[in-house]
């Protein structure tokens, strides 16, 4: 074989080879889209419509005794003047103190 032959058949090689690569990440590609899409369509189907909403936000109850409405504006304004915690309502106060003590559980002062 000549040079002019052996070069022939390594681009020959070379051209094979790039389309035989591009071929398989084309595919794999595709494969993974479809997959997704199926994974979507199988887990919106088996859950109806709740897969799409998201969870209901949760609410914060307090109890009777401890619920006081009104003069919260004021309590905010005390304690940025310097007041101490019980310029606060009862219900901010339980929630404050409740905070507290979560962070001091977990080492957070």
């Amino acid at each position: 074989m000549d040079s002019s032959s052996k070069t022939c058949l390594m681009a020959v090689l070379a051209a094979s080879g790039s389309v035989v690569f591009l071929a398989m990440q084309a595919h794999n590609r595709l494969l993974s889209n479809f997959i997704n899409q199926m994974e979507f369509q199988i887990n919106a189907s088996s859950t109806g419509a709740a897969a799409v909403r998201e969870d209901p936000k949760k609410k914060v109850r307090f109890a009777a005794d401890v619920a006081d409405k009104g003069s919260g504006r004021r309590a905010a304004a005390g304690r940025r003047n310097g007041e101490s915690l019980e310029a606060m309502p009862r219900n901010w106060q339980a929630m404050y103190k409740g905070i507290l003590q979560q962070r001091n559980l977990r080492g957070y002062m």
